[in-house]
């Protein structure tokens, strides 16, 4: 008897909330799908160039080359203004300040012409920064071209071969004065500056183009790179869209390498005789004019060396941030 009045209390009940109505406005929340919104991604999306960055400045020899390097700039643009009038030229009076040695009227002491070694190697500095920029943009551009298409098209390793054998089995500088020579005695009117360009950069590509050359061949055999010319794409697109790319961060690596090397060429060719006139003031002009008087005026040869010992360290700190902050290992 009490287990039938439990199965009749059960099924009574069962059958009440059946026929309850349910208030699905005060039971549930309707909820609007935005597609938009559901494919939103929440973390801060992945940009190579602001990772680079981010590693970069944390690098001290970064820090330490990105001072020098604005420093040298702001100098080298400022501190000419200031010259007292005629202490970068020779004047009647030139003759009374000849080889002073470094005072506080003169911090570097004077040349023997007698002008100011100081405002002389701040502006030197620009001319040869600025013949460095030049040279060694050129050589990347040409050598980066070249690269290119020698890693692409295999069948110019007959051709380039033997022009990088040809090149590189005679010594650099040995090169560079010949064409020096070869030019000055050919044009002479042309500008010396131009001549320096054009003999440090005649053949300095080679070695980035070899460099480009090998890095390129191993990215070909990539997946993603015999997808593109198995669908037909254009080897000129399949270059600039697939290869070029990837070899930007080394490519900018090398030319922060080559600025002070093409520097000190250009400073070995003065000093030797066949770079920048003697009436030019460039760096290795003031090298090239303080040798001759080292052992008794030493300040002459000092001066312009520290500058150029700064330019080089300054640039060799930058290049080793630089690849290091642009390794993509780096970045995790």
């Amino acid at each position: 008897m009490e287990n039938e009045l439990k199965n009749n209390f059960h099924s009574v009940e069962a059958s009440d909330l059946v026929n309850e109505e349910i208030d699905e406005d005060s039971l549930f929340k309707r909820v609007n799908l935005d597609e938009t919104e559901s494919e939103h991604i929440a973390a801060e999306p992945y940009s190579y160039w602001k990772a680079v960055l981010r590693v970069f400045i944390k690098k001290p020899a970064a820090i330490i080359s990105l001072t020098s390097l604005a420093i040298l700039l702001l100098g080298m643009i400022i501190i000419p203004l200031f010259a007292p009038e005629g202490s970068m030229e020779v004047t009647a009076n030139s003759s009374k300040l000849a080889n002073l040695a470094p005072s506080l009227e003169h911090l570097f002491g004077t040349d023997q012409a007698g002008r100011d070694l100081f405002f002389m190697c701040w502006k030197g500095l620009g001319l040869s920064l600025l013949l460095g920029i030049v040279e060694s943009a050129i050589v990347v551009l040409i050598g980066t071209l070249i690269g290119l298409a020698w890693g692409y098209f295999r069948w110019l390793d007959r051709i380039m071969i033997e022009i990088y054998n040809l090149i590189s089995n005679v010594p650099s500088l040995l090169l560079y004065m010949l064409l020096a020579s070869i030019l000055k005695e050919a044009f002479p009117r042309m500008a010396t500056e131009v001549k320096m360009i054009i003999s440090l950069t005649i053949t300095s590509w080679i070695g980035i183009a070899l460099f480009i050359r090998n890095q390129t061949i191993i990215i070909t055999n990539r997946e993603y790179n015999i997808a593109s010319v198995t669908l037909g794409t254009p080897p000129m697109r399949i270059m600039t869209r697939n290869l070029l790319p990837y070899l930007l961060a080394v490519i900018i690596t090398q030319m922060s390498m080559l600025i002070p090397g093409m520097i000190s060429s250009e400073v070995s060719m003065s000093y030797f005789g066949v770079g920048l006139s003697s009436d030019t003031i460039a760096i290795g002009v003031l090298l090239n004019e303080g040798r001759a008087l080292f052992t008794q005026y030493p300040w002459q040869l000092l001066a312009p060396a520290g500058m150029l010992a700064v330019i080089i360290l300054t640039f060799f700190l930058m290049g080793l941030a630089l690849s290091d902050a642009l390794d993509p290992k780096k970045h995790r």
